[in-house]
């Protein structure tokens, strides 16, 4: 009976798909660009730059439990706190990592490094963007890791 079981797995195991083969594409379009722009000028400090990528109206949205809180609601106002963002963190950048689309939504995973009180600091957290007229209409930010 052993020996069955270990045929079968064996078979079972050569006939699985071979993962690297299938494994998807990366995360490639117009959403992708966008938020990698939108990134660069991030890492850049550019507000006026990022503000080309978003709505005028764009909503930025916190996710905690079962709770969410608008933080920003216009392009002016997240200007003016991305401003102040980099005043207090100047030495701030961040990454994009594991980059999914679907339709008009991409997900990733953003991983900011900072300096605080003269030590490096790092953190990550789950983004949601929604696109329209391939600009940021609204994102969330889950707690961060």
């Amino acid at each position: 009976m052993k020996w069955i079981c270990a045929a079968c797995l064996l078979f079972v195991a050569a006939c699985a798909p071979d993962a690297e083969r299938n494994r998807p594409d990366a995360a490639s379009g117009p959403q992708v660009e966008a938020v990698k722009g939108l990134m660069a000028a991030f890492n850049k400090h550019d507000a006026d730059r990022m503000r080309a990528y978003w709505h005028d109206d764009v909503t930025w949205i916190e996710i905690n439990g079962t709770q969410s809180s608008i933080v920003t609601d216009s392009a002016e106002q997240l200007h003016r706190e991305l401003v102040a963002y980099f005043e207090n963190y100047p030495e701030v950048s961040s990454s994009l990592e594991s980059i999914t689309v679907n339709g008009d939504y991409l997900t990733a995973i953003e991983r900011p490094i900072w300096v605080e009180d003269g030590e490096k600091k790092s953190q990550a957290s789950v983004v949601v963007y929604e696109f329209d007229d391939g600009k940021v209409k609204r994102f969330w930010y889950y707690p961060p890791q």
